[in-house]
């Protein structure tokens, strides 16, 4: 996946006056955005068309960005080495010049094999060779792991951050994510040296969902477009786990407080039921129906790779990716409009191409920074752009 852009998120506007509520989802409240017995508003939704940016690539450095609506925060946890405090300055710093140009911005703080070096001398591990990710990877249900993410998060970022203007959400990230983002995790179960079973590492799961939303005031979201391991559809992929996740933030800290995002956002994941998303749908569904924030990061970016968002179920917008002629030089500047037009219409909920696809009410868009530059289709297709704006509102 090529992931030129890396997207943002911000702008919160207002909540859904509505929400729809399910058998499941038994926490969206359509009195939660006004508490009579506290001082404090309910977080906002997330909402925007918002660019994502490269992440901070040195201790104390700064995030480039150009969009009016602000930016997507990636730190790695390494990023300033042990010093925490530096990597709570650094971040502290970066909302800060968000705040001064007007805008807003989520923060992802990013783990799998990029926690602070300290942390795998403590922990138990697992090996990552993943090709793009080599190396350890903390077990997630570890003690001393969870320790350390505790103190970083409650007693230096979460303080630092949890009230500042420009923050509108942050990204719940664990030890066992492939790239330190999403929520793939990208190894061979059956290979494991150590396997604690779908209970414990579950669990870990929670808790680890726990320790952030008690860092934090305003909306915590998790990349959901993934199930765990290997094996799509087989015996060993875990898609209860992510459900449960889900499920867990929302009857635990309330619809309000909880969101999804996916990175893989394209029509063509959810068309049918041997779509490689298919095996997290129901998260898709319930977070539609709960009215939480849900973000849509392309799976591509739509001025240079249309024919990413092709299927059979969707729409022709090229020859696709893994066919003769499948690099999208035969995508034209139209098939990058109606691409752009039709996702992101499919992702508010205004129409659906797929008969039997998924059914979304998306909040806010993290679209590639090509897509937005001067030349990009955003600026130079109406009916995209149309469709874009429509994400603010």
């Amino acid at each position: 996946m090529r992931h030129l852009a890396l997207v943002v998120l911000l702008a919160a506007c207002a909540t859904i006056a509505e929400p729809t509520d399910s058998s499941n989802n038994s926490d969206s409240d359509t009195d939660s955005d006004t508490d009579t017995d506290s001082d404090t508003a309910a977080p906002e939704l997330i909402r925007g068309a918002f660019e994502s940016a490269a992440g901070v690539r040195s201790c104390r450095g700064m995030a480039s960005w150009n969009a009016p609506d602000g930016v997507l925060l990636r730190f790695n946890m390494d990023l300033c080495g042990d010093d925490l405090d530096a990597l709570t300055e650094t971040i502290v710093t970066n909302l800060d010049a968000v705040e001064a140009r007007g805008g807003r911005a989520m923060v992802a703080l990013g783990q799998g094999i990029h926690l602070p070096p300290s942390w795998y001398e403590a922990c138990g591990s697992w090996e990552l060779d993943d090709i793009r990710f080599e190396g350890r990877l903390c077990h997630p249900w570890d003690e001393r792991y969870q320790a350390n993410l505790k103190a970083l998060l409650q007693d230096k970022v979460g303080p630092a951050i949890a009230d500042h203007p420009a923050l509108a959400g942050v990204y719940f990230t664990i030890s066992s994510m492939t790239n330190g983002y999403e929520l793939h995790l990208r190894m061979d179960r059956t290979t494991l040296d150590v396997d604690p079973g779908d209970a414990v590492i579950r669990q870990a799961y929670l808790d680890v969902m726990d320790l952030h939303q008690e860092a934090f005031t305003v909306p915590v979201v998790f990349e959901a477009g993934h199930c765990l391991w290997l094996e799509r559809g087989g015996s060993h992929e875990d898609c209860d786990t992510p459900l449960a996740l889900y499920r867990h933030s929302r009857d635990t800290f309330g619809a309000e407080k909880s969101g999804i995002s996916l990175w893989n956002c394209a029509e063509r994941f959810w068309a049918t039921d041997t779509s490689p998303g298919h095996g997290v749908r129901q998260i898709l569904e319930e977070a539609s129906a709960d009215g939480v924030s849900i973000g849509c990061q392309t799976v591509g970016p739509f001025t240079e790779g249309a024919c990413r968002f092709t299927d059979d179920a969707v729409a022709d917008y090229g020859t696709p990716p893994g066919t003769p002629g499948g690099d999208c030089t035969d995508s034209t500047a139209e098939d990058a409009g109606r691409a752009c037009a039709d996702t992101m219409k499919w992702f508010r909920g205004e129409q659906a191409l797929a008969t039997d696809g998924v059914a979304l009410r998306g909040t806010w868009g993290e679209l590639w920074s090509q897509d937005q530059a001067s030349r990009g289709v955003i600026q130079t297709h109406a009916e995209c752009a149309a469709a874009v704006d429509a994400l603010s509102r």
